[in-house]
């Protein structure tokens, strides 16, 4: 039941779960006795390309698949984690993008001298050349159950090829994770290199000459054909870290500041042209381009934000209608940037008056090809503090979305405090 509820997030309303819930006990129960049975095979994919510049095979199962895999993960994401290195970041819960991005500027900051270069590199077809048997040989170091083992088999070899595993599926993530796992901590122990970066195939050494990172390459490059039958892409590259910053993780990264990659600049600005054209006004320009712009937010972009012209709280000292969003309890969202969209005031079944706040709330989220990025997903909290409704009703609609900071604000020196709204950078 836990791995349907999971399996079923942001597709509630698509047909498939739909049919599946008009019988979910039923299903769930041919499940557990097909897992039980060892009858269960993994179902026919339906294969579908995108393009994100580059063309991706997508493979995609049915709902009771997806079923499948995360009543596995469930149990096995605690225990791959733990063998997971503090240098890998991808698909990994309290990581991601930013932190990745937020250990390199800390590195890159503090330890200027033994920063100076770069290796860049990354795997050639990285998720479709991942070899079965080395795969299976890999999950066997941790996990010996013989049940388990088997629904792995069946799910790493559900392929029509040898080798691979599909982009689509969500367990797919863990498999590439897993596959340079042992790599990342042989690297780290085997080699004088301190510091590290890897997210999914995509991965960045840095060190204080281009000689120890060209013998650190050689290294990788036969630890990579010889224990894993990889192929590093040609277009490696060792420079200087002050010519052109550290490109990774969307970012370009220096010793004293970062930028956000030339593309993802480019697409916001065409994005906000484009909406401009179409006749949008600002508050729908900024809704629209949220998550661009909470992207930004992560580097040094003030000029480039201060063009598209996002608002601050204080600049606009009432939108009311249905409020919708998964909820949240307000101390969970305190102290962190958020995208308020509008809220409401209503009164409340106990005394007084109660407030709900519609807002975005940037957050990890799943993509297709298995990855994991930030995304701005809508949220509503409700409260009958008094002093959030006062704020929130000197207010204007029309100024709408806007970014802010619910904070709790200390009174007097007995440990009392009240919610309050701030601006971002608060």
């Amino acid at each position: 039941m836990e791995a349907y509820v999971n399996a079923r997030k942001g597709k509630v309303k698509t047909p498939e779960v739909k049919n599946f819930e008009k019988h979910l006990k039923t299903n769930l129960l041919q499940i557990q006795q097909e897992l039980q049975d060892k009858t269960y095979t993994t179902s026919e994919y339906t294969i579908f390309s995108i393009f994100e510049p580059k063309q991706r095979i997508i493979y995609k199962l049915p709902f009771k698949d997806r079923v499948v895999h995360w009543a596995l993960m469930l149990v096995l994401e605690p225990i791959w984690v733990k063998i997971f290195s503090q240098d890998t970041y991808a698909c990994i819960r309290g990581r991601g993008i930013h932190a990745a991005l937020n250990k390199l500027r800390s590195d890159l900051k503090n330890d200027e001298a033994g920063t100076l270069y770069c290796l860049k590199l990354d795997i050639q077809k990285f998720y479709p050349s991942i070899n079965h048997s080395i795969l299976e040989a890999i999950i066997k170091r941790k996990i010996k159950d013989p049940d388990m083992l088997w629904i792995l088999s069946n799910i790493i070899h559900s392929v029509p090829e040898d080798k691979g595993v599909p982009i689509g599926n969500y367990i797919s993530q863990f498999f590439a994770n897993l596959y340079l796992a042992y790599f990342d901590h042989d690297v780290k122990a085997n080699t004088s290199i301190k510091y590290y970066y890897r997210y999914a195939d995509d991965i960045v050494f840095l060190a204080e000459s281009k000689e120890v990172l060209h013998g650190l390459l050689i290294y990788i490059n036969d630890y990579m054909n010889e224990n894993l039958g990889l192929k590093l892409k040609r277009n490696y590259q060792i420079f200087p870290v002050e010519s052109r910053g550290v490109d990774f993780v969307g970012y370009v990264s220096f010793h004293t500041h970062a930028r956000a990659r030339k593309k993802n600049k480019q697409g916001l600005c065409r994005e906000v042209a484009k909406l401009r054209k179409a006749g949008c006004n600002e508050e729908e320009i900024r809704l629209k381009t949220a998550s661009r712009v909470g992207f930004m937010k992560h580097c040094n972009s003030n000029h480039l934000l201060n063009t598209i012209g996002m608002k601050r709280f204080s600049e606009i000292r009432k939108v009311q209608g249905r409020l919708d969003g998964s909820k949240l309890h307000i101390d969970k969202i305190l102290d962190r940037v958020i995208q308020l969209t509008a809220y409401e005031v209503s009164d409340s079944k106990y005394r007084g008056e109660c407030l709900t706040i519609q807002y975005l709330l940037e957050e990890d989220v799943p993509q297709p090809d298995g990855s994991v990025v930030k995304e701005w997903v809508k949220h509503i909290s409700f409260t009958g503090s008094e002093a959030l409704i006062k704020v929130f009703k000197e207010t204007d609609p029309e100024d709408y979305p806007c970014e802010a900071k619910i904070i709790k604000q200390p009174i007097g020196d007995k440990g009392n405090c009240f919610y309050n709204v701030v601006d971002p950078d608060y």
